[in-house]
């Protein structure tokens, strides 16, 4: 559990600065952030290759998508804390959302390898499948200890 609990903590954290820099770049106006940070460079050099490689590989992106992208990312933000917070406090109906929350997605992971096959995306449904079975194997065997609420095993 502590390792779940870990990866929702450092989830939390990687949604915050997210959220921040999307709702920031959105408030600015900003576009098209790498033409942003290479402006200078690019005054200097219009010809530089690595910047304008780095450009061409990010595209523009509206004010409406930065502002769709960034409360996406606060949603995902709020329930990695959620997710975070019961875990660390030990709270059962903590397993459940992530166990829910977890296998809701497996589908979607079988799609994904189904259409091209990677061993980052056989990874990444290899650990979620792990954590699903954790989850429903820890709430679902059937607790023989007497005198103890199931929530303290």
């Amino acid at each position: 559990m502590l390792l779940l609990t870990l990866e929702k903590s450092v989830g939390a954290v990687f949604f915050l600065i997210a959220t921040v820099v999307l709702f920031v770049l959105q408030a600015r106006g900003v576009t098209h952030p790498l033409q942003s940070v290479f402006a200078e460079e690019l005054r200097e050099d219009p010809h530089d290759l690595v910047a304008n490689l780095l450009i061409g590989l990010l595209p523009q992106v509206s004010r409406t998508a930065l502002l769709t992208l960034a409360l996406i990312s606060a949603g995902y933000l709020v329930l990695h804390v959620v997710e975070a917070a019961g875990l660390w406090l030990g709270r059962v109906w903590v397993e459940y959302l992530v166990l829910v929350e977890t296998a809701a997605f497996l589908p979607y992971e079988m799609y994904d390898i189904a259409r091209r096959v990677t061993w980052f995306r056989v990874a990444i449904f290899i650990v979620n499948a792990v954590i699903v079975w954790y989850l429903a194997s820890r709430r679902l065997r059937p607790h023989r200890s007497v005198g103890w609420p199931y929530w303290q095993h």
